[in-house]
């Protein structure tokens, strides 16, 4: 509708899709079919941990996955995002990492952000132990911090969107979950609910997330909260 109705207007022409007519049949559609919005689930702290603990630490595509699934999860990344990100990209500080984001789907003009990630105090999830790890394994120097890799371990040229959905969903598989209902927003979600559940404010969650608009981001925050101060709790069901 929108794309259709700004194809019209910039030629010149009246929207049909203002008309009563087409207003119409979008509600008959919603009401038939529904508005909900079915995304990937989220992928919740404890079993992001669940997920790294059974990746092989022998081997330098497990030390890669660790590292792409903590920091992807940490700072809320969407994968073209974490994809994106060059070694030139990371600073490291005594409070932890922070990486610039040159461009983003929030930052089309390419002004630039800053994603400050902490140190875990998790070994596991240390997000800044991962990183060290990867490069260190992998002896990347400069360029994509993320990259293919052939069946013999030969690091590649940079990873592609579509690899990272494919890490999740194989990561997830080999602890048990649906890998159908896991994907690379799983890495993002989880960590809205998972931050929203733990207390933090929605400025907090929005500086790391980094969204076009707030949306999303209560849809996280309402689920994370479902079961707090529940009406059917403590009522002695």
């Amino acid at each position: 509708m929108a794309s259709i109705s700004q194809r019209h207007e910039t030629k010149g022409y009246q929207s049909p899709c203002k008309t009563p007519l087409v207003k119409g049949v979008l509600q008959g559609l919603q009401r038939k079919i529904g508005i909900e919005e079915k995304g990937k689930e989220a992928l919740w702290l404890h079993e992001l941990r669940q997920v790294i603990e059974a990746l092989p630490t022998d081997k330098l595509i497990g030390i890669r996955n660790s590292a792409l699934l903590v920091i992807g999860w940490a700072g809320a990344f969407r994968r073209s995002e974490l994809i994106g990100i060059n070694i030139e990209d990371i600073s490291k500080t005594r409070d932890g990492l922070i990486i610039h984001l040159t461009k983003s789907k929030t930052d089309q003009k390419g002004e630039g952000q800053d994603v400050a990630l902490p140190y875990g105090s998790n070994s596991l999830t240390c997000l800044v132990r991962a990183f060290e790890d990867w490069v260190s394994a992998s002896g990347i120097t400069e360029g994509p911090l993320f990259r293919r890799m052939d069946r013999h371990g030969n690091v590649m040229g940079r990873l592609t969107p579509a690899s990272v959905r494919m890490v999740v969903m194989n990561s997830c598989e080999e602890v048990g979950l649906d890998p159908k209902r896991y994907g690379a927003h799983s890495l993002r979600s989880g960590f809205c609910s998972q931050a929203a559940k733990a207390g933090k404010a929605e400025h907090q969650i929005m500086q790391q997330t980094r969204p076009k608009q707030s949306d999303p981001l209560q849809c996280y925050i309402k689920k994370a909260s479902l079961f707090d101060n529940n009406a059917a709790s403590g009522i002695g069901l």
